[in-house]
């Protein structure tokens, strides 16, 4: 009897050796777009890196430029300005994340059933979203929360109470009620989705089962919810840790430093103090700090989903 160990061998062997060709094949047809996309992205952040090691004042160039490692990054970190903007950018994140995800669900439960006018109704409550950012603060300090002549002003006059000056006396709970504003169309469009998916004779027969309202929407619609909330929990996390425009038309950072996050006390140490070498380092600072939170907020979130069981 022949023996067929060795033929069969032999084309395993040249059938990994094809694949491992055809691997490397495609990743030198891929290598010019990564390398571009490397340069790209990659060129500015160690150029910002190499900066933030610099002292550089763009108004005092009798200073000169010198390099001074990271005595920048221990300014900082020494600096009670850059933790009140940390604690700030954290407080905001955290709340308007929350207020956003909340607001958006009941929404999206409301959208979630049939109604006169419901496509007319989604489209209004979408539209915040899609308003620009510095519009968006102009709407909210001028038209609603000026203490003089806003919206909201009029309304507690009507109920006998004094005029308020939320972006003075409160300055993040006024930006964080425009952020949230701006931002639950977001979490209500990505759990609408969810919620549409739903499979409705799952629902039925829970029903059919005596589950009321309350037990379909804990056991049965929070579950096949979760997924979508990681999703806009991330995306959310991610875009609110760079908040910028709204605080610059609002409240500019204060009073004082009351509502300066990140995003913004680098554009004050950039351009208002001209320190490039720090704002640069703050800029690294910030990044660092962002993709920290959310890497761990994905690996909390793929363990929450079940999706690390099938990956792993």
């Amino acid at each position: 009897m022949a023996d067929i160990t060795t033929p069969v061998a032999q084309t395993a062997a040249a059938t990994r050796t094809a694949a491992k060709r055809r691997a490397a094949q495609r990743q030198l047809f891929l290598s010019p777009a990564l390398i571009l996309v490397a340069l790209v992205t990659q060129i500015a952040f160690l150029a910002t890196i190499y900066i933030s090691m610099l002292s550089w004042n763009l108004v005092r160039p009798d200073l000169g430029i010198h390099f001074v490692g990271l005595s920048n990054y221990e300014s900082l970190l020494t600096s009670d300005t850059f933790r009140t903007a940390l604690i700030n950018t954290i407080i905001l994140t955290v709340g308007v994340l929350a207020a956003s995800m909340i607001v958006g669900l009941l929404l999206a439960l409301l959208l979630n059933r049939p109604f006169p006018l419901r496509p007319v109704v989604r489209t209004l409550l979408i539209t915040p979203f899609f308003v620009m950012p510095v519009a968006t603060a102009e709407i909210w300090k001028n038209m609603l929360l000026n203490p003089v002549y806003g919206l909201f002003t009029w309304l507690e006059s009507l109920i006998g109470v004094g005029p308020v000056d939320l972006l003075g006396s409160q300055p993040l709970l006024g930006v964080g009620i425009m952020l949230t504003w701006e931002w639950f169309p977001f979490f209500m469009l990505i759990l609408l989705g969810g919620l549409q998916s739903l499979p409705e004779d799952l629902v039925e027969a829970a029903r059919i089962d005596g589950a009321g309202p309350l037990a379909i929407f804990r056991y049965i619609t929070l579950p096949h919810l979760q997924r979508y909330v990681a999703v806009a929990t991330l995306f959310g996390l991610i875009f609110l840790l760079q908040v910028f425009g709204e605080i610059v038309v609002s409240t500019e950072g204060g009073p004082g430093i009351a509502s300066t996050n990140l995003p913004f006390l680098i554009y004050r140490t950039a351009f208002s103090d001209w320190e490039v070498g720090t704002a640069a380092a703050l800029g690294v600072t910030a990044v660092l700090i962002t993709i920290i939170i959310a890497t761990g907020f994905n690996r909390i979130l793929l363990r929450m989903t079940g999706y690390a069981e099938v990956e792993g």
